[in-house]
Formats: C-alpha cells, sequence, structure tokens
C-alpha cells in the first residue's frame, strides 16, 4: 500500500510534468516563460527524488517495500542524501546567483539584463563551464564581474568543500551529514581526514591562485593595462583559469595574447594544476620516490601526460597550415599547447574556433567529454575513468580476467563505477543533443560540440551558443550542472536501489562484440 503522502507527491508529479507538456513551443519565447519552463522541470526532478522502490526478499516471491525516507518532506530527504545535497547546493546556489545578476546594479548598460541570461550566465559560472551568452567584460559593471568570480570561485572548490572549511577554520566540528557530502565531492572514503583534506585544498587553492594572479597582474601590465586594470584582470583570470571556469574579462577571450608565450603558459599552467585536483599537486613532492605514491596519484599523473602530449601533437600538425599558419615558430607551438591543455577542462581559447579543421573539432570533443581529473575544479568523465576503461580494454584483448597496473588489482566495483559514469555521460550527450537539434537550426557537429563542451564544463563553442533561445539555454545549463556534480551523482540520485539477494544466483555467459 502506497502511503497518503508519497500519493499525492506522485500525483503532483504528473501534474507539473504534464503542465510543462503542455507549453506550447512559440510561447517559450520570453525570459518568464522560460523561467516558469525551468522551475517546472526543477520541481519534477524534486518530486521523483521522493519515490525509491527497494526490492524486498520474502519466502516465497520478490515484493517490493516502500522505503521509509520518503516518508520525510522533500527538502529532509534531500538533506539526508550527500548526493541530493550536492546536486542541491549548486543548483540553488546558481538560481541565486543569476537572480542577482539580473539586478541593475551589475549591469554595464545601469538597466536589468535578461533573466534567462543571466541564469544561463550564474549556471556557466558556478558549474565553472565558461559558456556565455553575454559579453562578460561590457555587459557586466565591476560588481558583476565580482560576482561571477564569486561563483567561479565556489563552484571550483565545490560549496561543501569551501563551507567545511571555513567551519574548520572557526574550530567547529563537521557533521556526519556534512561529512557524507564532502566525502561525496571528494571521492574519499576515509573520512577521518576529511578535514584535514579540506584545509589542504584550500591552502592549494588560494595560494596558487595567488601567486597566478601576482604573475598574470605583471604580464598584463607589461602588455600596457594600468596597474588597477592589471590587477583585477590578474585575479580574475588566476581564480578562472585555476578553476578550469573559462571567463575572461576581454570580449575576444585571450586571442589577444596569442602572440604573448607567457601569458598563454601561465595560463595553462594554472589549468593543469587546477584539472589535476589538489589532492594530487600535495602528492607531487613524491614523485622523488615513485613508490610512495599511490596507485590514484600515479594512474592520474600518467593519463594526464598521455592526453596532453598526443593531442597537442595532433592539433599541431592538423592546425600548422590552417589557423596556425600566420605565426611564427614559437607561436605555433605555444598555441597549440595552450588549446590542447584548455581543451580538456578550461575553455580559453586563442585560436578562432570557427576556423579549425574537422578532424581537430573531433579530438577535441574527446578530450572535452574526458575532461579533468577527480576532486578537481574540471569536468568530464574524468582521467580515471578513461584510464580504468582502457586497461579493461588491454586486459581483455590479453585474455585476462582480472585488471592489473603497477602491480596492483583494480576492484570489480571501480571498473562497473567508471562504466556507469561513461555510460551516463554519453546517453545525457545524445539525448541533449537530440532535443537541441529538435528545436534548433543547428548542423550535427556545433549541436554536438555544444553540448559535450556544456556536459564537460569546458565552455568552447564553434558559435552554436549565440543560436541558442531559451529553450536552448535551460538544455545547456541542465547540461552544466550534470557536468559539474558528475554523471554518476545524477546515477545515485535517478535510479532506484538495486535489489540484495541473500544467495549466489547461477552463472551464465552472455555473447558480446
Amino acid at each position: 500500500m502506497i502511503p497518503k503522502r508519497l500519493r499525492r507527491r506522485l500525483l503532483l508529479t504528473l501534474l507539473i510534468g504534464g503542465f510543462a507538456l503542455t507549453i506550447p513551443s512559440q510561447s517559450i519565447s520570453s525570459p518568464a516563460s522560460a523561467l516558469v519552463l525551468f522551475l517546472t522541470v526543477a520541481c519534477s526532478l524534486l518530486a521523483l527524488w521522493q519515490f525509491y522502490p527497494a526490492p524486498e526478499q520474502t519466502t516465497d516471491k520478490m515484493a517490493y517495500r516502500v522505503d521509509p525516507a520518503i516518508d520525510k518532506s522533500w527538502v529532509e530527504a534531500i538533506f539526508d542524501s550527500p548526493a541530493a545535497l550536492l546536486v542541491g547546493t549548486f543548483f540553488l546556489t546558481a538560481t541565486l546567483g543569476g537572480l542577482l545578476l539580473s539586478f541593475p546594479m551589475f549591469s554595464a548598460h545601469g538597466s536589468s539584463l535578461p533573466l534567462i541570461d543571466t541564469m544561463f550566465t550564474a549556471f556557466s559560472a558556478t558549474c565553472v563551464t565558461g559558456l556565455i551568452v553575454l559579453d562578460t567584460a561590457t555587459d557586466f559593471s565591476f560588481a558583476g564581474q565580482l560576482l561571477i568570480l564569486i561563483l567561479i570561485q565556489a563552484g571550483g572548490l565545490g560549496i561543501m568543500t569551501l563551507s567545511a572549511t571555513v567551519l574548520t577554520l572557526m574550530g567547529r566540528r563537521i557533521s556526519l551529514r556534512h561529512e557524507s557530502a564532502i566525502a561525496e565531492i571528494l571521492s574519499s572514503e576515509d573520512r577521518s581526514l576529511l578535514s584535514h583534506t579540506t584545509r589542504n585544498i584550500a591552502i592549494v587553492t588560494f595560494v596558487t591562485e595567488a601567486i597566478g594572479a601576482l604573475i598574470l597582474t605583471i604580464l598584463f601590465s607589461l602588455q600596457g593595462d594600468s596597474f588597477l586594470q592589471a590587477l583585477w584582470r590578474g585575479i580574475f583570470t588566476s581564480i578562472s583559469a585555476f578553476c578550469n571556469a573559462g571567463f575572461a574579462i576581454q570580449s575576444d577571450n585571450l586571442i589577444l595574447y596569442q602572440n604573448s608565450p607567457l601569458i598563454l603558459q601561465t595560463v595553462a599552467l594554472l589549468i593543469i594544476l587546477g584539472g589535476l585536483s589538489p589532492l594530487v599537486i600535495i602528492a607531487l613532492p613524491g614523485l622523488r620516490r615513485p613508490r610512495r605514491l599511490s596507485l590514484h596519484t600515479s594512474l592520474t599523473l600518467l593519463t594526464t601526460a598521455f592526453l596532453l602530449v598526443t593531442p597537442a601533437i595532433f592539433i599541431t600538425l592538423a592546425e600548422w597550415s590552417n589557423t596556425l599558419a600566420d605565426m611564427s615558430f614559437v607561436d605555433r607551438l605555444t598555441n597549440a599547447w595552450f588549446q590542447t591543455v584548455t581543451t580538456r577542462t578550461a575553455g580559453f581559447n586563442s585560436l578562432d574556433l570557427t576556423e579549425l579543421n574537422p578532424s581537430t573539432i573531433l579530438i577535441m570533443m574527446l578530450l572535452m567529454f574526458i575532461g579533468g581529473s577527480p576532486a578537481s575544479t574540471a569536468g568530464g568523465i574524468k582521467t580515471t575513468t578513461f584510464a580504468v576503461l582502457l586497461l579493461v580494454v588491454i586486459s581483455a584483448l590479453r585474455g585476462q580476467d582480472r585488471v592489473l597496473i603497477f602491480g596492483y588489482h583494480i576492484p570489480t566495483r571501480t571498473i562497473f563505477k567508471a562504466a556507469a559514469v561513461v555510460t551516463m555521460g554519453a546517453m545525457f550527450t545524445v539525448a541533449a543533443t537530440i532535443v537541441l537539434l529538435m528545436t534548433h537550426q543547428l548542423d550535427v557537429i556545433s549541436a554536438l560540440f555544444e553540448v559535450v563542451s556544456a556536459i564537460g564544463t569546458v565552455g568552447l563553442s564553434t558559435g552554436a551558443t549565440a543560436q541558442l533561445d531559451s529553450v536552448g539555454k535551460i538544455v545547456i545549463s541542465f547540461c552544466m550542472l550534470a557536468g559539474r556534480v558528475g554523471p554518476l551523482t545524477l546515477f545515485v540520485l535517478l535510479t532506484t536501489r538495486a535489489p540484495r539477494y541473500d544467495w549466489e544466483r547461477p552463472e551464465q555467459p552472455v555473447i558480446v562484440g
């Protein structure tokens, strides 16, 4: 028997979902109607989270029971689930940021900016993506740029991690619920070290950003900027680069500096460090004694190096006589390297993406889909996920039934998790691309590039962002949110619990391939 409260929630879900489906497409042309649709879909998802059927084993048959947790309010349900708390925090932060950015004081024009555009900007900043429909340099005042930077820092460092760090520095104990949420973000199984870990993450983040801001301020000053302008550009660019956000307060992003190797290399180094995660950065001194490195750190560094060097060579060869043709030898190598680094995670660009070869566009989409490393500011399926699945393929080709690397055996649950992340990411990418193609006059490559860039929280675009209507902006906003919190987190949120059996089932092979 389904409890009365659950019946009400299911009815509410159907009513809200039905209302969303009845909205005529031609009416979704104003920011207000788009926001209604946005909140409608969000409420539908919140209502759906209340239904968690879990099979219960009985002596004669499999019967489904209703989890007692569903008898709680939806607010309690979210706070009791680390995954829901993570998603809810990012969603509410971005929504609040979008509402604030719509106020006249944050606009450079003295009047309110369109709400749907400020919402899109806030989601892009909080999810450290970098896709824009408004020019950060000309459409937002200094206060607006500062608010965007705060959203980038909060989203990059992680809302839960940031607040836990503040509580720790104030000498207060982290609650068990908050501890679970932080462990979800950091993929940490040893919760006894969370306070120490979050403190180290904050120190590495702020120290690296401060050093980067100092160097960039000097370099921007040498480019002819006034001290205050160079200082603000240095701070903004350093935080945006380390958080892998891709936002810039230059209208042409970093194309203006394509002949300034020091600026591009500084930004590239900040992007790489942010994409590695502070946990790996802390372990870097252990490179002198490789045996002291954990398997995670070793695999992360090896995969990152492979994904940086190999595509850089490819992009250099593919674009040598194309977008790099008018540059000097050093600038060609610098820009090819920079574009490789920023494609995986950040979204800065020093080349005109609309002029790139199709082969370069394809390799860039693969890099964006993989993204950075776990517990970093980057998105994507993560480098270690890619490495684990690649090792599975190698083991299968060798006829091995176990995955071995560096003398260690990778657990089956890790392989299942990697497969789930990639599958969910691919399914979400295909679904969002289909929606864009159904609602916009875009070619397949442009639509797919836009979706992959959003899900990978990269922020690069071949021009499709400017063609998005209200529905398209909502779709891409959800893609950015999904890419930031991770496909596996959404997988945990939106699926039911798996049944547990008290006995072993017989094994039978299935023909694949």
